[in-house]
């Protein structure tokens, strides 16, 4: 898998988590970054946009689904930003974030829609736990992903789990 970076500032990074991840969750929350593509392996954070609370077409602690013009919107704010999309979503009860089956076959239906729609721009997922993340990137086909993405806060360097590329439990990517 290759690894690839988003550049975020502290106070960037901040505000996705605050969105994210809350003490007295109800529900997944989700959002996205529009970012550019400065070398093959980085992306620089240009815009987030965290999903409002009636984007949602069904909303649990353990299940998301988007509306269909919350979808539409955010691929439109893309093409007009000529941006790369990267997908945030959090798992609020999970100390050890990875994609669970059901994310994995929404990246199925979704991940070649969008890269359709972008022209072949690479998309990445990632999902946040209570302290960790895991993340998946589709750099150059929308298939299947080929990547992970690590987060520059400021100086520092992130790690997502990879416990969905290694495997945990029986959430192992695979194609569905």
């Amino acid at each position: 898998m290759t690894k690839v970076v988003l550049e975020l500032s502290k106070d960037e990074y901040a505000r996705i988590r605050e969105h994210l991840v809350r003490s007295n969750p109800k529900s997944e929350e989700a959002g996205f970054c529009f970012v550019t593509q400065s070398a093959v392996d980085c992306f620089k954070f240009l815009e987030w946009r965290p999903v409002a609370l009636d984007e949602f077409a069904y909303r649990s602690l353990y299940h998301i689904e988007l509306t269909d013009a919350c979808r539409a919107g955010v691929i439109k704010r893309a093409h007009d930003l000529k941006a790369c999309l990267v997908e945030f979503h959090s798992h609020p009860l999970s100390d050890t974030a990875y994609f669970s089956g059901s994310d994995q076959s929404g990246f199925a239906e979704f991940v070649p829609h969008v890269w359709w729609r972008l022209k072949g721009k690479p998309y990445c997922a990632v999902v946040m736990g209570r302290s960790t993340f895991d993340s998946l990137a589709w750099l150059d086909r929308p298939t299947d992903p080929n990547g992970v993405l690590r987060l520059a806060v400021g100086e520092e360097i992130l790690e997502p789990t990879g416990k969905t590329v290694m495997g945990a439990g029986d959430y192992v990517y695979r194609k569905v």
